[in-house]
């Protein structure tokens, strides 16, 4: 369970990470981050291909650690400690929920460009993929997977009020947990129609 709480908070970072965009029509002609103009929340312009942290916005991913996760390597995840910290984490998102172009001129990535219109809100859908390792009670190394979906819902979704998670496969033999252990909704990443009535 605190794997999948540390999983689910990796995943409200990433829609928190680039200062959210107000709601605007796209202009013709979208910033890109090869323009260079588009910048982090500490003001650092964002460049293609992986960062030092693991993130590869161009490319909608990330391959880091809970610890680089949080653009702090400083052995913490988001100030906490814990063996999880060095854990393996991957990610990827669709454009909607994190774009690769700015299209509101505010100098940030996009969250929720749909069909050229910024709402703000990361939309869309994210998939989170971790391995790691702890130790167990009897001090003997152990080790982890879990992969989880995350899709946005609209209002009165039961993650963060507006996400569901639609799928999460979790593997750690040691613990005698294998296997499949949330799989609702439609196969897939899903469409926002199945699960909105907007």
């Amino acid at each position: 369970m605190r794997r999948l709480s540390a999983v689910l908070t990796v995943a409200l970072l990433l829609v928190m990470i680039v200062a959210p965009a107000a709601v605007a029509d796209a202009p013709d002609k979208c910033a890109t981050i090869q323009g260079g103009t588009i910048t982090d929340t500490a003001g650092t312009p964002i460049v293609t291909g992986y960062d030092e942290f693991g993130y590869n916005y161009q490319a909608h991913m990330f391959n880091g650690t809970y610890d680089s996760s949080d653009r702090n390597i400083d052995g913490t995840y988001w100030g906490q400690t814990g063996d999880y910290v060095d854990d393996a984490l991957a990610m990827k998102w669709s454009d909607a929920w994190l774009a690769n172009v700015d299209c509101n001129d505010d100098g940030k990535l996009d969250r929720g460009l749909v069909d050229g219109t910024v709402s703000g809100i990361s939309m869309g859908w994210l998939t989170n993929h971790l391995n790691g390792d702890y130790i167990d009670g009897d001090g003997v190394e152990q080790h982890y997977t879990d992969f989880v979906k995350i899709v946005w819902v609209g209002a009165g979704g039961s993650l963060w009020g507006q996400y569901e998670l639609i799928q999460e496969v979790y593997n750690d033999p040691a613990a005698g947990e294998t296997g499949l252990f949330v799989k609702i909704g439609i196969p897939g990443l899903g469409l926002n129609e199945h699960w909105t009535t907007d």
